[in-house]
C-alpha cells in the first residue's frame, strides 16, 4: 500500500509497493534499515525511480492508529509520490480517558459476561488487514438492531482517526487497548484494538453522570404533570366503577410511530393512544401514566449514575409534554411491582370481587391466572389474542368482546392493544381494566423473577 500527498493531505493509494505495504501492516516503527531502503530506491541512480522533488511536509498526519511525526514528500517519476516516514506515535494513547465511576461500570459489565459469551461468534476483515471479531456476548443485541455497518463504519474512522468527537470513542480509564464507541442515543459498545486486530466485546448501556444532567431532570420534575398514588388510582376506580387505559413506556413510544418488541408500530395504533392519553380521565376512565422516577417499577443506575425512568424522561419528555395535557393522570405503576409494596393485596383484588371476568389475554402469553390475585371472582371467560402484534387483529378482538354480557368486568393483559381496548369498550358501557402484567409483577414482587419483561413473549409447550 502506497500513501500520497496532495498538498493538504495524505491519501492511501493503491499502488503495492512492499516497504510501505510491509510498515503500515505491521504498524512497526521505521528504522535506520526501513530508511535506507526507501532512500536507497528513489535514488537518481533507479531509472524507474528517479527523484524529482523532495520537501518536509509537517507532522501530525493520522494513518491507521499512527500519529506521523516527521515525514517527507518525495516526487518521483512516471508520475507516483510517496511519503517517506521518519518517526511515528501510537495516536491512540491521545483519546480522551472516561472517567473512573464509568471505568468501573465498564469493567463489571464486562466482568459479567459468561464463558459462551466470551466466545467467538463472527470473525472477517474489515478493511486491508484490520480484522474485526464479534463475540457472542453481542449477539443479541446485533440480532434486533441493525447496527452492525454502522459500527463498522465507526471503527473504520476510529482506525482512520477521523471519529473528532470526544463522545463517540473514549479509552476505558488504566486500560491499554480498551475502548468504548457510542453507536446510538441509548448504547454504547466496548472494543479492544490491537495488533490489527478488534474485538467487539460488550454493548452496553451509556454511562451518565448525574451532575451532567442535575438541572434538566430538575426542570422536568418540577412540570411533570400531577400523578395519583396507587392507593388513589384503586380507590378512583372503586369509587366511579370506571375502566382504566395504562401507559408505558412502550405505548408512550408507539404514540410517536416507534415500533416496540412486541407491537409493530401503525398510524392508526398511534393516533388511537394519542386520542386517548389527550381524552384524560373522567368518571368513565382513568388514564394512567408511569410516575416520573417510581420508587419500585425502576432500574435504578442503569445508565452510569441514573435511573431507567430518569434517562426515558431525558430523551422523551420534550416530545411527550405536548401530549400530557391534563394536569392529573392515574398511576401505571397500579399493575406493576409497586401496587403490591404500597397497598394490601386483599385492597387491589377488591377491584374484581365477585365480578364475572372475561380476560382478554395473549395466547400462550406471559399472563398467568394466579388463584392468590384471582380466587374472588364468581367467575371467568377467556378471550385468547396473538401475544405479539395483537393490534393487527383489533376489530376481530373487539367484535367478540362486544358479544359479552354488559355486566362483565374485562380484565386485559394484550401489550398496547389493552389501553385501546379498554378505552372502546368503555364508550360501549363495559367496565374493562387494563391490567398489564399484573401477575408477573406479583411474582416479581416475591422475589421470583428479576421483572415481567424477563419472561419470553410467547411461552414454549411443555
Amino acid at each position: 500500500m502506497l500513501y500520497s500527498y496532495n498538498g493538504s493531505e495524505v491519501k492511501v493509494e493503491t499502488f503495492q509497493v512492499f516497504w510501505m505495504n510491509w510498515a503500515f501492516k505491521t504498524h512497526r516503527k521505521p528504522d535506520s534499515r526501513f530508511t535506507t531502503l526507501i532512500e536507497t530506491t528513489v535514488s537518481n541512480d533507479n531509472p524507474y525511480c528517479q527523484c524529482v522533488e523532495r520537501k518536509n511536509i509537517g507532522q501530525n498526519f493520522h494513518i491507521n492508529g499512527f500519529i506521523i511525526l516527521r515525514c517527507m514528500y518525495i516526487k518521483l517519476t512516471k508520475g507516483m509520490n510517496i511519503i517517506m516516514i521518519n518517526d511515528t506515535e501510537n495516536r491512540l494513547v491521545h483519546y480522551t480517558e472516561c472517567s473512573k465511576e464509568e471505568r468501573d461500570f465498564i469493567i463489571e459489565e464486562l466482568a459479567s459476561i459468561n464463558d459462551d459469551g466470551l466466545e467467538v461468534f463472527e470473525e472477517k476483515i474489515l478493511f486491508d488487514d484490520i480484522k474485526i471479531k464479534y463475540l457472542k456476548a453481542t449477539f443479541n443485541y446485533l440480532e434486533k438492531y441493525p447496527v452492525k455497518k454502522k459500527i463498522e463504519n465507526n471503527l473504520i474512522l476510529f482506525c482512520f482517526n477521523k471519529n473528532k468527537s470526544e463522545s463517540e470513542v473514549k479509552r476505558i480509564k488504566e486500560e491499554k487497548d480498551l475502548f468504548r464507541m457510542r453507536i446510538s442515543d441509548d448504547h454504547m459498545l466496548v472494543f479492544t484494538y490491537t495488533n490489527n486486530e478488534i474485538v467487539v466485546k460488550k454493548i452496553y448501556r451509556h454511562f451518565i453522570h448525574r451532575t451532567s444532567v442535575r438541572i434538566e431532570l430538575s426542570r422536568i420534575k418540577k412540570n411533570f404533570p400531577e400523578i395519583l398514588t396507587t392507593t388513589e388510582s384503586i380507590n378512583y376506580i372503586l369509587e366511579n366503577k370506571c375502566s382504566l387505559a395504562r401507559y408505558g413506556d412502550g405505548e408512550l413510544d408507539l404514540c410517536y410511530g416507534k415500533d416496540i418488541s412486541f407491537q409493530k408500530a401503525s398510524i392508526e395504533l398511534q393516533k388511537r393512544l394519542v386520542e386517548i392519553l389527550k381524552h384524560g380521565s373522567n368518571k368513565n376512565i382513568l388514564v394512567t401514566i408511569p410516575e416520573f422516577n417510581s420508587k419500585h417499577n425502576n432500574i435504578f443506575n442503569h445508565y452510569g449514575q441514573i435511573s431507567f425512568w430518569e434517562h426515558y424522561w431525558l430523551k422523551m419528555y420534550k416530545k411527550l409534554r405536548k401530549l400530557f395535557v391534563q394536569p392529573l393522570y392515574g398511576n401505571t405503576d397500579i399493575t406493576r411491582n409497586s401496587v403490591f409494596y404500597e397497598n394490601e393485596i386483599e385492597e387491589i383484588k377488591r377491584l374484581w370481587n365477585k365480578r364475572e371476568v372475561v380476560f382478554v389475554i395473549g395466547d400462550r402469553g406471559r399472563f398467568e391466572m394466579k388463584e392468590e390475585l384471582f380466587d374472588n371472582i364468581l367467575s371467568h371467560k377467556t378471550i385468547l389474542v396473538p401475544p405479539v402484534n395483537a393490534f393487527d387483529k383489533y376489530q376481530e378482538i373487539i367484535d367478540s368482546c362486544l358479544k359479552q354480557n354488559k355486566d362483565t368486568l374485562f380484565l386485559i393483559s394484550c401489550g398496547p392493544t389493552a389501553t385501546v381496548l379498554a378505552f372502546d369498550l368503555m364508550k360501549q358501557g363495559y367496565q374493562a381494566l387494563d391490567i398489564g402484567h399484573l401477575p408477573n409483577a406479583y411474582d416479581q414482587y416475591l422475589g421470583k423473577i428479576k421483572y415481567p419483561e424477563s419472561i419470553p413473549f410467547i411461552k414454549q409447550h411443555d
